[in-house]
């Protein structure tokens, strides 16, 4: 088994402290006793969990910086629309992990943050990893446009973990709708059939908030937003000890963000 690691000791930016130690403070302060209980037993039900206010509000205007600065100079339009998840669209902009390594520090921090990782196997019940693939360690993408969408898809990796840093009122959409307890068969998809053997359900989010999705049995999207709205999130790939062992493919995030290099 082949375990990545690495220290989330980046130069910091433009926040003046610590960001370990303010995760810390706020996990403990948010999410400890009847409300960690809570979130583990709805995870356990529905395979995808809000963490409402996730971000510590001394750390939230900087990573918005960050990412928003980033976003704007190195985001790159996409728009595909993918056979191995049954043709459902991907009309977004992005950028890959290698970008945001070298100009978002903070990012990084939280992606190799202690508290984060503790936090996050807590929740899901397991020990959670970084994933092997680099391209996979955090990216960042922004619906910005009428009709930009995240469409239904699984994942390959066990765990996503969201970090909300921009979001529309739910009345422009851009909400999250998940479909737990589904299972991704590459070779012949069948998004139809997932929605109509279970459950869609919807959650809205606030800039701060965060969410944990099993994605490799629950089929999810972001709902297309409509009018002048814009939903900016960083989206961090976490793996369980099952997925260290298994050869993984990563068609669709090296086609939307750029793999571990354009």
């Amino acid at each position: 088994m082949t375990v990545t690691t690495e220290t989330g000791s980046r130069p910091e930016h433009g926040t003046g402290t610590d960001p370990e130690r303010l995760f810390e403070r706020h996990f403990a302060a948010r999410f400890t006793g009847d409300t960690l209980t809570g979130l583990q037993q709805s995870f356990r039900d529905e395979h995808i969990v809000p963490l409402r206010g996730f971000c510590p509000p001394e750390l939230l205007g900087a990573l918005q910086q960050e990412a928003f600065e980033i976003m704007d100079e190195h985001g790159v339009a996409r728009k595909f629309s993918f056979d191995i998840t049954d043709g459902t669209p991907r009309q977004m902009t992005t950028v890959g992990q290698p970008v945001i390594r070298d100009h978002g520090p903070l990012i990084h921090a939280t992606y190799f943050s202690p508290a984060v990782k503790r936090l996050l196997s807590q929740v899901v019940g397991e020990e959670v990893f970084t994933c092997p693939y680099a391209g996979e360690h955090y990216v960042i993408s922004r619906l910005g446009k009428s009709g930009d969408t995240h469409g239904w898809h699984w994942d390959d990796y066990t765990y996503g973990f969201i970090l909300v840093l921009q979001a529309p009122d739910y009345r422009d959409g851009g909400f999250v709708q998940a479909v737990p307890h589904t299972s991704w068969d590459k070779q012949n998809p069948d998004v139809h059939g997932a929605l109509l053997k279970s459950q869609v359900r919807s959650y809205a989010f606030e800039a701060g908030d965060a969410y944990v999705v099993k994605t490799d049995t629950t089929m999810h999207r972001v709902y297309p937003i409509r009018g002048e709205t814009t939903r900016t999130i960083v989206n961090m790939t976490w793996a369980n000890g099952a997925d260290l062992d298994r050869e993984i493919t990563h068609e669709t995030n090296d086609a939307l963000f750029g793999g571990t290099g354009e």
